[in-house]
Protein backbone atom coordinates (compact mmCIF):
# COMPACT_ATOMS: atom_id res chain seq x y z
CA UNK A 1 0.00 0.00 0.00
CA UNK A 2 2.91 2.25 0.93
CA UNK A 3 4.38 2.21 -2.44
CA UNK A 4 1.56 2.40 -4.16
CA UNK A 5 0.52 5.32 -2.55
CA UNK A 6 4.45 6.94 -2.87
CA UNK A 7 3.85 6.07 -7.05
CA UNK A 8 0.45 7.83 -7.28
CA UNK A 9 1.65 10.63 -5.61
CA UNK A 10 4.55 11.36 -7.20
CA UNK A 11 2.61 10.36 -10.65
CA UNK A 12 0.22 13.11 -9.92
CA UNK A 13 3.07 15.58 -8.87
CA UNK A 14 5.11 15.04 -12.16
CA UNK A 15 2.00 14.81 -14.69
CA UNK A 16 0.49 18.15 -13.34
CA UNK A 17 4.20 19.27 -13.38
CA UNK A 18 4.54 18.38 -16.76
CA UNK A 19 1.70 19.27 -17.99
CA UNK A 20 1.87 22.97 -16.94
CA UNK A 21 5.97 23.10 -18.38
CA UNK A 22 4.71 22.35 -21.60
CA UNK A 23 1.14 23.74 -22.25
CA UNK A 24 0.24 27.33 -22.88
CA UNK A 25 -1.24 28.86 -20.17
CA UNK A 26 -1.10 32.34 -18.33
CA UNK A 27 1.40 32.11 -15.78
CA UNK A 28 -0.67 32.13 -12.83
CA UNK A 29 -2.33 29.11 -13.89
CA UNK A 30 1.06 27.22 -14.02
CA UNK A 31 1.70 28.49 -10.68
CA UNK A 32 -1.77 26.67 -9.52
CA UNK A 33 -1.05 23.50 -11.43
CA UNK A 34 2.33 22.78 -9.93
CA UNK A 35 0.85 23.73 -6.07
CA UNK A 36 -2.23 21.43 -7.10
CA UNK A 37 0.73 18.41 -7.96
CA UNK A 38 2.36 18.82 -4.61
CA UNK A 39 -0.71 18.44 -2.49
CA UNK A 40 -0.75 14.49 -2.80
CA UNK A 41 2.70 14.23 -2.58
CA UNK A 42 2.30 16.44 1.04
CA UNK A 43 -0.83 14.69 2.03
CA UNK A 44 0.69 11.57 1.42
CA UNK A 45 4.02 11.27 3.02
CA UNK A 46 2.87 11.17 6.29
CA UNK A 47 0.43 8.18 5.87
CA UNK A 48 3.17 6.82 4.11
CA UNK A 49 5.77 6.63 7.18
CA UNK A 50 3.54 5.83 9.28
CA UNK A 51 3.03 2.89 7.51
CA UNK A 52 6.74 2.13 7.63
CA UNK A 53 6.97 2.26 10.99
CA UNK A 54 4.16 -0.01 12.08
CA UNK A 55 4.42 -2.19 9.89
CA UNK A 56 7.44 -5.16 10.97
CA UNK A 57 10.28 -4.32 13.13
CA UNK A 58 13.69 -2.46 13.16
CA UNK A 59 16.60 -4.76 14.31
CA UNK A 60 19.47 -3.13 16.03
CA UNK A 61 22.58 -4.09 14.73
CA UNK A 62 24.81 -3.38 17.76
CA UNK A 63 22.28 -5.39 20.06
CA UNK A 64 20.25 -7.75 17.56
CA UNK A 65 17.32 -6.23 19.62
CA UNK A 66 14.00 -6.00 17.56
CA UNK A 67 11.59 -3.26 18.22
CA UNK A 68 8.56 -0.69 16.99
CA UNK A 69 10.09 3.11 16.72
CA UNK A 70 8.22 5.94 17.54
CA UNK A 71 7.26 7.83 14.66
CA UNK A 72 8.98 11.24 15.34
CA UNK A 73 12.36 8.77 14.89
CA UNK A 74 11.33 7.45 11.47
CA UNK A 75 10.48 10.79 10.53
CA UNK A 76 13.71 12.51 12.18
CA UNK A 77 16.00 9.52 10.75
CA UNK A 78 18.31 9.57 7.94
CA UNK A 79 17.57 6.39 5.95
CA UNK A 80 18.55 4.05 2.51
CA UNK A 81 15.37 2.55 1.16
CA UNK A 82 14.13 0.52 4.57
CA UNK A 83 17.58 0.70 6.77
CA UNK A 84 17.59 3.48 8.98
CA UNK A 85 20.20 5.29 11.21
CA UNK A 86 18.44 5.49 14.65
CA UNK A 87 19.09 4.84 17.86
CA UNK A 88 18.06 1.81 20.04
CA UNK A 89 15.92 2.27 22.91
CA UNK A 90 17.45 -1.15 24.61
CA UNK A 91 21.18 -0.04 24.15
CA UNK A 92 20.50 3.48 23.28
CA UNK A 93 23.22 3.28 20.59
CA UNK A 94 22.66 4.63 16.83
CA UNK A 95 23.21 2.14 14.06
CA UNK A 96 21.81 1.54 10.40
CA UNK A 97 18.64 -0.41 11.42
CA UNK A 98 17.21 -2.55 8.95
CA UNK A 99 13.79 -3.85 8.67
CA UNK A 100 12.56 -7.01 9.59
CA UNK A 101 9.26 -8.43 9.34
CA UNK A 102 8.75 -10.77 12.08
CA UNK A 103 9.30 -10.17 15.81
CA UNK A 104 12.02 -13.47 16.74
Amino acid sequence: VEIVMGFVSIGIMLGLCIFAAYAPMEEWIRIVLIIIGFIPTLILTPFMLKIEQTAGYYECQKCGNRYIPKYSSVFMSMHAGRTRYMKCPKCNQYSWQKKVISKD
